[in-house]
């Protein structure tokens, strides 16, 4: 049954005009079944029964549902989500949540977090998953489209991801909570891209979750592990950047351990701020990886202004004054280089330090540390380098010290994989033994406690240069190896300076 709701014409016009509001109000002849009376019942007691008052109340509210929402039903699904609103549930106004996104670019949401968004026993495979991420995208009213396709290689448990309709900041987040979400399956992302409106990548199976989370962090927790440091030590940050603002920038941060040795007059070997650089590289670093490492950390750091990377040269801009200043840096920044395996030649100008990388120097010294253990190192490898240096017209004497360095570090490294790499003095002593045994060389070693004494009596190279340059390399480059920054050399006397011997201390440092 039908109940009509009737307005007679006001005149032949069917228009009347209000004296009071001037307003020209237009009556019809309408029709509403009893469900929908029911329905406007609370507008109806609101206005006294008046049924004019109330339809205008619910063409109000859907003149505000069409303007915010685009339909009734968006409005609809909104106002029972609100109804049904939960303790832990919040609604936020559009500008403040815009607001609270842009200041999470780069964190990841913690696991916890979702733990209270999926539910287990409803999402158990990537369909489900998709979709209540879509349903994400539906609460949060961003017009979004996302795709989780499964990679049909054989053997492959790796996801392709596609998200697309929303802006940039907004594609990001949904793949922080899809790439968050997946660690836990140790699937990382990877290959990472974005044209136009589109962002894709795709979810890799690693080794571990420790693995995949690395990924995420790399490729969506960028500031993650900044802001953990911040929150943990806000004073001490606070503080730093204070420093660092009010004078331009214009501060040398260094290791302690940096400090210390320009305490007591020595020329450290690390410079970078945190750690020494060479304990972050490995024999199959790249050499980009390693010119991009030290580039961030000197300038970081500001123990330069700049460094430009060309291919595998670099240019230094240094700022410094003093050339004593600046050869020394040359050398600091040949040693890390050298530590990863790379060889520079170098030239400086008052204003930089021109590094060319020289991969044939590389090459051949790997090939000559095959002799190492079967030949003697000081008989024909050493004379094969020579005359590969002089023939390039490469400076010998300081490859020759290079050369010595990596034979230390090959000495140490083969020791270690016999012994293990817990070193003490005698240990050192013993592993130094195996290249000791020149020809006609009297040597002999005395420990005591953490010091070892070493003393050549009789040396048949002590007057070849180039020889002695690479056994005091020898020396550097395996104590350096074994015991880091926690051992110091004293030189006492040398044979190719004239003295009646050779007698240096190595001091380890308890």
């Amino acid at each position: 049954m039908k109940t009509e709701a009737s307005y007679q014409k006001a005149d032949d016009k069917n228009v009347v005009t209000s004296s009071k509001s001037k307003q020209l109000l237009q009556r019809k002849h309408i029709a509403l079944d009893a469900e929908y009376l029911k329905k406007i019942e609370p507008l109806l007691e609101k206005h006294q029964g008046n049924l004019s008052a109330a339809i205008r109340d619910t063409i109000d509210l859907t003149d505000v549902a069409l303007k915010y929402y685009g339909n009734v039903k968006d409005a609809t699904l909104l106002i029972t989500a609100l109804k049904e609103i939960r303790e832990d549930q919040a609604v936020v106004p559009k500008p403040l949540f815009d607001l609270i996104l842009s200041q999470t670019k780069g964190l990841i949401i913690k696991k916890e977090v979702l733990d209270q968004i999926f539910d287990p026993s409803v999402v158990t495979s990537t369909s489900k998953f998709e979709e209540s991420m879509q349903n994400i995208c539906t609460g949060l009213y961003w017009d979004a489209t996302l795709e989780l396709t499964p990679d049909d290689a054989p053997g492959s448990s790796g996801i392709h991801v596609v998200i697309k309709g929303v802006d940039h900041d907004k594609r990001m987040f949904l793949a922080g909570i899809i790439g968050s979400y997946m660690v836990s399956s140790s699937l990382g992302i990877t290959n990472m891209r974005s044209q136009l409106d589109t962002l894709m990548f795709d979810l890799e199976q690693k080794g571990s979750s420790n693995e995949a989370y690395k990924d995420l962090l790399k490729n969506i927790g960028y500031l993650q592990n900044i802001m953990e440091e911040l929150n943990s030590k806000p004073d001490f940050w606070r503080s730093l950047i204070s420093e660092y603002s009010a004078t331009n920038y214009e501060i040398v941060a260094m290791h302690r351990k940096f400090y210390e040795n320009l305490l007591v007059g020595k020329l450290p070997r690390a410079i970078m701020s945190s750690e020494c650089l060479c304990e972050k590289l490995s024999a199959d670093t790249s050499v980009q990886e390693v010119l991009l490492n030290l580039k961030h950390s000197a300038e970081t750091s500001r123990i330069v202004n700049r460094i430009d990377i060309e291919s595998e040269d670099l240019t230094i801009h240094h700022g410094y004054r003093s050339m004593r200043a600046v050869e020394k840096l040359k050398n600091i920044i040949l040693c890390l280089l050298e530590a990863s395996g790379l060889n520079y030649d170098y030239k400086i100008t008052s204003n930089v330090i021109i590094l060319k990388h020289l991969p044939e120097v590389e090459q051949k010294i790997l090939e000559l540390l095959e002799y190492v253990g079967i030949k003697d190192v000081f008989g024909e490898p050493l004379h094969e380098l020579s005359s590969f240096l002089k023939d390039r017209n490469i400076d010998s004497e300081r490859h020759m010290r290079v050369f010595g360095r990596r034979i230390g570090r090959h000495v140490i490294y083969n020791y270690q994989k016999r012994y293990g790499d817990v070193w003490t003095v005698d240990d050192f002593r013993d592993a130094l033994k195996r290249i000791d045994k020149i020809p006609g060389r009297e040597s002999t070693w005395d420990v005591k406690g953490n010091s070892a004494h070493y003393t050549v009596n009789k040396c048949p190279i002590a007057n070849d240069v180039e020889a002695c340059q690479v056994c005091r390399g020898i020396f550097r480059g395996a104590m350096h190896c074994a015991f880091r920054d926690m051992a110091e050399l004293d030189v006492i006397n040398l044979l190719s300076h004239g003295d009646d011997k050779c007698e240096v201390y190595v001091h380890v440092l308890s």
